[in-house]
């Protein structure tokens, strides 16, 4: 197989002579004359007529140009771009990656104790370690005769050092495609891709048709992969991807069939900046049966390079110096980033599961003290909980909705957070809490409990105008008459503490309005710890 590796622009002999004596020893540069043209030949025979001046030539030309043509020949490699630099210090790219947490609801009665403030809460995290595992090294032998042989033309230590280097650097950079085009097929061995299914868009049976369903499922996965989501990543972590992010590897058999334009307009690019976010791979390379693309980022690979040095060692009888270019690097691929494969095979099917509220468990509560409680204290706070069971079960829809019933104070409240404030006025004997399945399409489903009121009663200032006048622990209230608004035939029902107005024996609600169309029969009744007043109007007909 023939690489082609960059033209290497021919210096002439002079000038590769004055650099290399520039930077030599104080002795190399003594005894070696400056090259001018016309004193190469002398040049070259005072080098082979002083063995250590022409191995610190040799070794010069190698180490300072060689090395140097090696290390800008990487483009060779076309995904030498993916790279992550010099790894500076040890063998090992640590790479972590970092969860989401639960949002939680501040409450402002709440006590934030040292369980809330310094307590640890930490976020799910996943790690992976990334060590060097290529260590190659790359043979070089130079013989003194080839080099007399570069001195014969002017530009010759051009040509020299281009052959010389081509062999080594090309061999290394091809060395380096394949094991990273092999990461590709090492994924898909492991189960790392999410695989979307597509024709097979590279046979020559194709048509357009196959092309741009193959373009809309890029286009398509392009936009879902802007958003959070732990489907599409080897790891399972919630991880996103813009699409100025995304790089496609595509097969040449299916780059050729489908519309380039097109494709670049998927990823809303221009053709300008289309080489950038599109790289062909070989089909042989790709190795994955059946596979048409892969749709990924830049970060991938995980590649980087450790050690790159050459060293020699002299053959004093061959009358040959060898070098030995090295080349450690980590070669890996990353588990936290987006990897879809555009395969023939089955997609994968994503199952969004529709979940139903099958129950909700009783209401259960516990006090400051975290122990369960079946009675409220006055003056004391409370949290309750309730369960919701899905149908299937695992459901996401758990949340609830609390209800406090009973209560007759103002300051006796409940939070959605489920914290239950229970006031030291509070003059009911029990309360009620409902907990309602808000996912839920019906309303009906709900978990109850109940819970009987202790501790003493406090009156509070100002005193309160219901008295107990027969001391039998209910407090009288008188109700409001009902009055219609003649004008429009409504009527506005009062608000009386301790009073329950019903409209034809069905409860309503205080400051409720109702049109009269018919005659109408309104009576009052007294809350839980109320009594009427005796001799109190509790009924009233009203007629349109």
């Amino acid at each position: 197989m023939t690489l082609d590796v960059r033209p290497f622009r021919e210096v002439s002999n002079t000038a590769i002579l004055d650099a290399i004596r520039n930077n030599a020893t104080v002795d190399y540069q003594r005894r070696i004359p400056e090259a001018t043209k016309g004193s190469v030949e002398n040049t070259m025979n005072a080098l082979v007529n002083y063995r250590p001046q022409m191995n610190e030539f040799i070794d010069s030309l190698v180490n300072l140009i060689g090395l140097q043509i090696f290390k800008n020949n990487t483009w060779t490699n076309p995904y030498a771009k993916f790279k992550r630099g010099m790894l500076e210090y040890g063998d090992t790219i640590e790479e972590i990656m970092t969860g989401l947490i639960q949002a939680k609801t501040y409450i402002p009665e709440r006590d934030y104790l040292e369980k809330d403030i310094f307590g640890a809460e930490v976020p799910p995290v996943q790690a992976s370690y990334h060590k060097v595992n290529r260590e190659n090294y790359y043979k070089l032998t130079v013989k003194e005769p080839l080099l007399r042989r570069a001195f014969l033309s002017s530009n010759g230590l051009s040509s020299f050092i281009a052959d010389l280097m081509s062999a080594p650097t090309s061999s290394d950079n091809w060395d380096e495609f394949l094991l990273m085009s092999q990461l590709f097929s090492e994924y898909y061995a492991n189960d790392g891709f999410f695989k979307v299914n597509v024709g097979d868009i590279g046979a020559l049976g194709s048509d357009g048709a196959d092309a741009r369903y193959f373009l809309r499922r890029v286009r398509e996965m392009a936009g879902n992969l802007q958003f959070i989501s732990q489907r599409y990543n080897a790891a399972g972590m919630p991880v996103s991807a813009q699409p100025d992010e995304l790089e496609l590897f595509i097969t040449p058999e299916a780059s050729g069939a489908i519309d380039v334009e097109a494709l670049a307009a998927a990823f809303n690019i221009d053709k300008a900046s289309m080489p950038t976010k599109i790289n062909v791979i070989p089909k042989e390379h790709l190795n994955i049966p059946g596979a048409q693309a892969v749709l990924t980022t830049r970060d991938f690979f995980v590649v980087a390079d450790q050690r790159i040095d050459v060293t020699s060692a002299v053959n004093p009888v061959g009358l040959h110096t060898n070098y030995f270019l090295h080349h450690w690097e980590v070669i890996s691929a990353s588990r936290f980033v987006p990897a879809i494969l555009y395969t023939i095979e089955s997609g994968d099917v994503i199952n969004i599961t529709a979940y139903t509220v099958a129950s909700v468990s009783a209401v259960t509560a516990i006090d400051k003290d975290n122990a369960a409680a079946t009675t409220f204290k006055r003056g004391e706070m409370y949290e309750v909980n309730a369960t919701v069971t899905t149908s299937p079960a695992g459901g996401p829809n758990t949340g609830i909705r609390y209800e406090l019933v009973g209560a007759l104070h103002p300051a006796t409240r409940i939070t959605q957070s489920g914290a239950v404030l229970v006031s030291i006025g509070e003059t009911a004997t029990s309360l009620t809490v409902n907990a309602y399945a808000t996912d839920s399409s019906n309303p009906q489903i709900k978990g109850t409990g109940s819970f009987a009121l202790t501790g003493d009663i406090a009156t509070l200032w100002p005193a309160e105008a219901s008295p107990d006048a027969d001391v039998d622990a209910l407090r009288e209230v008188t109700p409001d008459a009902i009055v219609k608004d003649n004008d429009t035939d409504t009527v506005v029902v009062p608000t009386v503490t301790g009073v329950q107005y019903k409209k034809d024996a069905v409860d309503v609600t205080n400051g409720s309005t109702h049109v009269i169309t018919a005659s109408t029969v309104f009576t009052a009744v007294a809350r839980s710890g109320y009594e009427l007043a005796p001799g109190a109007t509790a009924s009233w007909t009203v007629v349109p």
